[in-house]
């Protein structure tokens, strides 16, 4: 069916998101992990969602810790409060001459390392105060966070920790979406050690997939990112997550192509029979991906439809044969992401990961969010 435009807007797509089903998800979560704290990661405008609605909605379901990537984002995010007591987190850490920023916008910094723990602990101390912060502990993933033995250099200084008011100590897990993945088991006893040597510190290590890998990985706070928005893992058995977002994208042209004909850049598909092909609204700037070119699905009416030829910036081509040319017309509007065919569908058939999709859906959609009612003011 095809969506709305609000306000009458002329769009050639239109991205529905459903903030009931974002809330549903995160209640979802924050009740299958009990006394756990269960915050949200945010980051990339909340995986591309528009992080002002989504926050306010979660803020609403109760939802007081929130995570970003950047310091830019966690200013924009601050914004979104009326009041000053979220807490919003900042991953990427303590930037050369951001002190101020952190503290005059109420920012809680993750330190990755050495450097970014003594700048902080001088800064509290000169300015007399315990600004919050967290500690990241890499227990195997090799990215961001301290390495164990930086870590044990660091609890050999006592007066220092004391003096950085280190509220949490956290890790990330690196195969939480491969539950029989022995490194998870690993990462959590690596961490579990670290933890002893901060007895009244809480810690953090679960992300979305990590929350359905069972209680011993949900410690004190778990945080849901890409779950949020209804995509499951390998480590759900059976997803009790909503879908959250529908993507239609609007017919331009329908034509008839004779035997033999080919469409598209590089003439990639070349017809077997007569078939006829509409022409459609979207591309790799809207992010569909290129690696989904003669290699996908759409729908239209329950019908499954075929991307046929290659993805180009602003369209692709689909096979309508299998429509009645009375059912379908220019300007009808055909379903890219529904029911039918999930984010995690499409991220499977163009070998990636729903983040990546998510996140790429751009600007470029008229979107439309449902029951808005859920946020609040």
């Amino acid at each position: 069916m095809m969506p709305l435009a609000d306000n009458h807007k002329i769009s050639n797509s239109f991205l529905e998101i459903n903030i009931d089903s974002i809330v549903h998800n995160y209640q979802l979560i924050n009740t299958k992990v009990g006394n756990t704290e269960c915050a949200a990661v945010l980051k990339a405008d909340a995986y591309g969602m528009g992080a002002s609605v989504i926050a306010k909605a979660l803020d609403k379901a109760g939802c007081s810790t929130f995570f970003v990537a950047t310091i830019d984002e966690g200013i924009e995010l601050r914004a979104c409060f009326s009041k000053n007591e979220n807490k919003i987190v900042v991953l990427s850490g303590l930037l050369e001459g951001s002190e101020d920023i952190f503290y005059d916008n109420n920012l809680t910094p993750v330190l990755n390392d050495i450097e970014q723990i003594k700048k902080w602990y001088i800064y509290n101390r000169q300015k007399k105060i315990s600004a919050p912060s967290i500690l990241h502990i890499d227990t195997g993933m090799n990215r961001l966070g301290l390495t164990i033995s930086e870590l044990h250099d660091i609890t050999k200084k006592p007066a220092e920790l004391k003096g950085l008011h280190v509220g949490w100590i956290m890790s990330h897990l690196a195969c939480g979406d491969q539950p029989l993945d022995i490194m998870n088991k690993r990462q959590l006893s690596v961490f579990l050690n670290a933890k002893e040597k901060f007895p009244h510190v809480k810690a953090s290590l679960a992300n979305s997939a990590g929350v359905f890998l069972g209680k011993s990985y949900h410690l004190d706070m778990v945080r849901p990112g890409i779950a949020l928005y209804g995509s499951g893992s390998s480590s759900i058995d059976s997803n009790p997550l909503k879908q959250v977002i529908k993507l239609y994208s609007r017919i331009l042209q329908i034509r008839t192509l004779s035997r033999g004909a080919s469409i598209g850049y590089g003439a990639s598909y070349r017809a077997s029979k007569a078939t006829r092909v509409a022409t459609v609204g979207l591309g790799y700037a809207d992010g569909y991906l290129r690696s989904l070119s003669n290699h996908s699905w759409t729908f239209f009416n329950g019908v499954r439809l075929p991307v046929i030829g290659r993805v180009s910036m602003d369209y692709i081509t689909i096979d309508i044969t299998k429509i009645a040319s009375e059912k379908i017309k220019t300007g009808d509007f055909i379903e890219i992401i529904s029911d039918k065919f999930t984010l995690d569908d499409l991220a499977t058939v163009a070998n990636t990961v729903p983040h990546e999709l998510l996140t790429r859906l751009g600007t470029r959609h008229h979107r439309i969010y449902r029951n808005t009612d859920n946020i609040s003011k």
